[in-house]
């Protein structure tokens, strides 16, 4: 009896085509080629990765730095303290009021992991600025205790209810209440009086705090942005956006900080041309292309090769922001 033949796919291979999804999803998932499989598959073919792609929340990718207990070798300049409103927030000062401000974003392990946030806030006010970290998760919450970084990887339920409740509406609430505050502390701000030139906010966000500095430079509220390691992709995986949206409403002078898995629309050129595009302000982007994802505030202070790193980051960013921001005479 002749064997029946495959007459559906003049290749032969029809019957793979219900396993394609499957097959890609493992290939993403490898530790090598598994980063940048993802960012191509994503980008142009973002149906293969089905339900994962629809029920995840992209935020670290694989390969990033976990979290940092602590940053070794540097004591506190700052104090911890509740501004109005109830927002629990580190603040640092700087030696010498220069009427400008910088409200730093935790990343997605939030005000109570030790990390190097604190630090770089305290660098910031030796450089000029008056620093406020707000707790935007509140009372010290973070994604290690629902389900860590690897549920919203794998789209665990309560891992992506909880980032997703922490929507744009629910963080500007908790903003509101630090600009007002630096407001109080003689800092020019946007409102109906000023114009943008005027503002002496900036803003510098760390992976999931650089999707908050990406929106908050659609609102007018803040002078200029520094996006260290971005997280933007959490627009379009919990909020339905695509990036290239949320990036034509940008309209302050924007820093990107990319690392080497990061997505490479931040070092091609293709986000600063959205941004352009649209706003005639200034996009600049540093390439850290021997850095993984949060290294600038998660990377371990005993590898000199990463500090190094971590001081150029700081130091572009402080020279971005005092170029965007000069002192209130």
């Amino acid at each position: 009896t002749p064997r029946p033949s495959m007459v559906c796919c003049p290749f032969g291979a029809c019957w793979l085509l219900p396993f394609l999804p499957a097959l890609v999803r493992l290939a993403c998932s490898l530790p090598v080629v598994g980063p940048p499989l993802t960012q191509l598959v994503e980008r142009f073919f973002p149906s293969l990765l089905g339900s994962k792609k629809a029920g995840r929340a992209d935020c670290c990718p694989p390969g990033s730095w976990p979290r940092l207990d602590s940053d070794e070798g540097h004591a506190l300049a700052g104090v911890e303290m509740d501004l109005p409103g109830g927002v629990h927030a580190y603040v640092s000062r700087p030696k010498t009021p220069t009427g400008t401000a910088v409200i730093v974003v935790h990343d997605i392990f939030g005000l109570a992991s030790g990390g190097r946030a604190r630090s770089i806030c305290d660098a910031l006010a030796a450089d000029g600025f008056l620093v406020v970290l707000p707790d935007l998760y509140g009372g010290g919450d973070s994604i290690e205790a629902h389900g860590g970084v690897e549920g919203l990887r794998s789209g665990a339920e309560e891992s992506v209810a909880w980032l997703k409740s922490h929507a744009w509406s629910d963080v500007d609430a908790k903003l509101d209440a630090v600009y007002a505050w630096l407001m109080d502390e003689g800092v020019p701000a946007q409102n109906s009086k000023l114009s943008l030139t005027t503002n002496r906010i900036g803003m510098l966000g760390f992976c999931w705090g650089a999707w908050v500095a990406a929106k908050a430079s659609a609102t007018g509220r803040i002078a200029c942005a520094v996006h260290a390691h971005p997280s933007w992709k959490i627009e379009p995986s919990l909020f339905g956006e695509p990036v290239e949206g949320m990036a034509a409403r940008i309209r302050v002078p924007t820093l990107l900080l990319p690392a080497s898995n990061d997505d490479d629309a931040f070092r091609d050129g293709t986000y600063a041309k959205i941004i352009k595009k649209n706003a005639a302000v200034a996009v600049e982007a540093i390439d850290f292309p021997s850095m993984t994802h949060g290294f600038i505030v998660r990377g371990s202070p005993s590898d000199a090769a990463v500090m190094a790193e971590v001081e150029r980051a700081l130091k572009a960013s402080s020279a971005f922001l005092r170029a965007h921001m000069p002192p209130v005479e």
